[in-house]
C-alpha cells in the first residue's frame, strides 16, 4: 500500500536526478530520528524523504532545498488522506482545477489527494512539510462523532479528491510539540510502531476537534493569527519583519501596522513580551534551570535573559523563582 507523496521534477531529464541513502554534511540538520533519509538531487532542488508506515497510517517528512525556480509534481499511487504540516516556509499549492491554495508557514491543511496532481512552483528557499497518512479504517472509528471525519470518510468511498479545510487550520502549540516529537523519536521496532499508531490517533483527534469547532474567519485574520502563533511556537528563533513578510507573502510595512493596530505595541515589543511572559511562566512552573530556560527561549546565556528580564520586570528570574510569583511589579 502506498502512503506517502513523491515530487517528481518538473522539466528536469532524469539522468540529472540522483537518489542516494545518506545526508552529505551540510544537510546533517536535516536527519529525522523516525526512519533514514532518501535525498534526490538535482539542479534546481534537493528533496529529503523520511517515511514510515504502521497499519495503514504514515509520518512523512520531506525537505525541499530550492536553488532556482522549480515545478513540482504531487504524485501518489492511490488514494491518500491526509494533514500536510507546514512546518517552514510557504507555498501556493496548484490544486485540481487549477485553484490556487495557500499552504503557509505554520498551517496545516487537510486533504484526500486521488490521481494526477497539478504542478507547483518553489521559489529558492527551504520548505518543511509533515504529513500524516491516515488509513479508512482509522477514519471510519470517528465518522460519527466528527463531522469532518463523517465528510472525509465520504469523500474516500466516492474515490473524489477534496481540500477538507477550505480555511487552513493554525498549528497551535500542541499540534507543533506533536510535530516535533514524532520528528525525533526512533521508530525501529514493533512497539515503537504501536506507539506511533497511537500518536497519529491522538495526532487526528486533535485536528477532528478543532475543525469541527471552528469559526470561519477572513484571511487576514488566520494569516496574522498565524503569524502570532508562529512566534509563540519558535521563541527562540531570532524572527524578523522582513523574514515574515516574505514567508506570508505580505508587505513588511502592512505587517507592523498590523501588529501596531491589533496588538497595541510593535513586532519587537510582541517578540519580547512573548519571550518575557514565558520566562516568568517557566520560572513559576517549573524546577528547570535558569539556564535551561534562557537556552529555550534563544539567549546565549543566563546572564543575557537576566539583563532582559530584571529590564522588564524589575527582579531577576531567581527572584521570580524564590517568591514565587506573587511579588509582579506593577
Amino acid at each position: 500500500m502506498n502512503v506517502t507523496i513523491e515530487y517528481g521534477i518538473v522539466g528536469i531529464p532524469e539522468h540529472h536526478i540522483k537518489i542516494t541513502h545518506q545526508l552529505p554534511p551540510q544537510y546533517a540538520a536535516y536527519h529525522c530520528d523516525f526512519a533514514e533519509p532518501v535525498l534526490v538531487t538535482s539542479p534546481p532542488v534537493d528533496i529529503i524523504y523520511h517515511t514510515t508506515t504502521a497499519n495503514g497510517c504514515s509520518l512523512s517528512n520531506n525537505i525541499f532545498i530550492v536553488k532556482e525556480p522549480v515545478q513540482l509534481l504531487p504524485r501518489v499511487k492511490e488514494g491518500l488522506s491526509v494533514v500536510c504540516c507546514m512546518i517552514e516556509g510557504s507555498i501556493n499549492l496548484s490544486y485540481l482545477d487549477m485553484t490556487s491554495v495557500p499552504l503557509l508557514q505554520g498551517q496545516y491543511n487537510c486533504f484526500h489527494i486521488i490521481g494526477q496532481q497539478q504542478p507547483t512552483l518553489f521559489s529558492p528557499g527551504i520548505y518543511e512539510v509533515q504529513y500524516y497518512g491516515f488509513s479508512r479504517d482509522m477514519l471510519a472509528t470517528y465518522a460519527s462523532h466528527s463531522k469532518l471525519a463523517k465528510k472525509w470518510l465520504y469523500k474516500i468511498d466516492m474515490d473524489m479528491p477534496v481540500l477538507l479545510t477550505p480555511t487552513p487550520g493554525i498549528i497551535w502549540e500542541g499540534l507543533h510539540h506533536l510535530n516535533h516529537e514524532l520528528k525525533f523519536s526512533v521508530i525501529n521496532t514493533g512497539l515503537r510502531k504501536t506507539w506511533l499508531l497511537g500518536k497519529l490517533q491522538e495526532l487526528l483527534i486533535l485536528i477532528l476537534e478543532q475543525q469541527d469547532t471552528n469559526t470561519v474567519s477572513s484571511s487576514h485574520d488566520v494569516t496574522f493569527n498565524t503569524i502570532k502563533t508562529f512566534i509563540r511556537n519558535n521563541i527562540d528563533k531570532e524572527l524578523t519583519i522582513s523574514q515574515l513578510a516574505s514567508t506570508y507573502f505580505v508587505s513588511a510595512s502592512k505587517l507592523r501596522q498590523s501588529f501596531i493596530k491589533y496588538c497595541g505595541m510593535s513586532f519587537s515589543d510582541y517578540q519580547l513580551q512573548v519571550r518575557m511572559e514565558r520566562a516568568r511562566a517557566l520560572c513559576i512552573e517549573n524546577e528547570v534551570s535558569i539556564a535551561h530556560i534562557a537556552y529555550v527561549l534563544g539567549y546565549k546565556n543566563p546572564s543575557a535573559l537576566t539583563k532582559v528580564y530584571k529590564h522588564y520586570y524589575g527582579e531577576t528570574p531567581s527572584e521570580t523563582r524564590r517568591n514565587k510569583g506573587y511579588n509582579m511589579p506593577s
